[in-house]
């Protein structure tokens, strides 16, 4: 296993790591972290082996897609960094991905004996909130009789639950501060059930659903902009790789733009630069913040990985850095660029 690096001072740090198409974030508090989402890159454990984490003490996944779930199995199965506590909503799917995570929780039970507990649930109810070192995950959605239905089934308002739309939503607080939303993959029907049961969205971030994909509906801009305006978010970044899909699609960052209509547009950023974009990567030039990122060696990042302090000004830095490496990158290299009127916007 590689050698650690430990910082010699505690850190409280939120990480969104640019790990290609798919989410990760990891929330630092020392040797200790939360980490919610992990798909199967070699980034992941590279970050918290660089931070210095010496356990797990929660690992939530949204739900059981490959891109969000496959890398928990390294990270159940290192004897060397334990994990706690494991949050996830059954599903019915027969995916490779989701019988080896499986396989895994129950090699960690039975050879390990490990003290992992897995929670069968990740709702409003059961899990609600998380608390660690001043920070408290708030699960959104969904709502408990939505988990009781499960994925392919038919909800109680005859509408068919899909794992998008019952893919947990995460607010992060830190010490009463609103950080950042993680939406997964949620959909227009997420966010109908949201405003529904009246959910406080508001955050200073928002990493946006299905890396800026197809919301399942056919209007994905009113999507966009609805969802924005309840957020009010001051960044809104999209986790992509990069030829991954198309995303993010236009007419969602239309729709990003437009949802702001008393406060400032929010500071719009990807991971890695989308082909829609740029066609061909432009050369080499400094852009990113964190070179911890999965797009760095080959040129591919945009934003790249991105670390937010936890301590009071830690959005005021980011949105420094942000327009100084991200930003400067942008205008200058790439013209094209979906993001590029938002730039001047702060």
């Amino acid at each position: 296993m590689p050698q650690r690096r430990i910082r010699t001072m505690a850190s409280s740090e939120l990480i969104v790591v640019d790990v290609g198409h798919g989410n990760c974030a990891i929330i630092q508090h020392g040797t200790e972290a939360i980490v919610i989402d992990a798909p199967a890159k070699p980034i992941v454990a590279r970050i918290l082996d660089e931070l210095g984490i010496q356990s797990i003490n929660y690992l939530v996944l949204s739900h059981a897609d490959a891109d969000h779930l496959s890398g928990a199995v390294p990270l159940i199965l290192n004897r060397e960094r334990p994990v706690a506590h494991v949050y996830v909503n059954p599903d019915r799917r027969t995916s490779q991905a989701w019988l080896r995570f499986r396989q895994a929780v129950a090699t960690a039970h039975k050879e390990f004996q490990t003290a992992t507990t897995v929670h069968p649930s990740v709702s409003t109810a059961d899990s609600g909130t998380i608390t660690m070192a001043g920070t408290t995950l708030h699960i959104v959605h969904p709502q408990p009789e939505m988990c009781l239905t499960g994925t392919g089934g038919i909800d109680i308002d005859g509408q068919k639950v899909t794992a998008n739309n019952m893919s947990a939503v995460v607010l992060v607080e830190h010490n009463g501060n609103r950080i950042c939303l993680l939406a997964g993959d949620a959909d227009r029907r997420s966010l109908d059930r949201m405003v529904d049961n009246k959910a406080n969205l508001h955050a200073q971030i928002l990493i946006f659903p299905h890396h800026g994909g197809r919301a399942a509906v056919s209007d994905n801009r009113s999507f966009a902009r609805d969802l924005v305006a309840s957020v009010e978010p001051s960044v809104v970044l999209f986790s992509l790789g990069r030829g991954s899909h198309g995303t993010p699609r236009p007419e969602i960052v239309a729709g990003v733009r437009e949802a702001m209509t008393e406060q400032p547009s929010p500071y719009i950023a990807c991971t890695q630069l989308s082909a829609r974009c740029a066609t061909v990567l432009p050369a080499s030039a400094p852009r990113v913040l964190d070179s911890r990122s999965d797009g760095f060696k080959d040129n591919r990042c945009c934003a790249g990985t991105l670390t937010l302090s936890l301590a009071d000004d830690g959005l005021a830095k980011l949105l420094a850095d942000l327009a100084e490496h991200h930003g400067n990158f942008v205008t200058k290299e790439v013209p094209g660029a979906l993001c590029r009127k938002t730039l001047t916007a702060r």
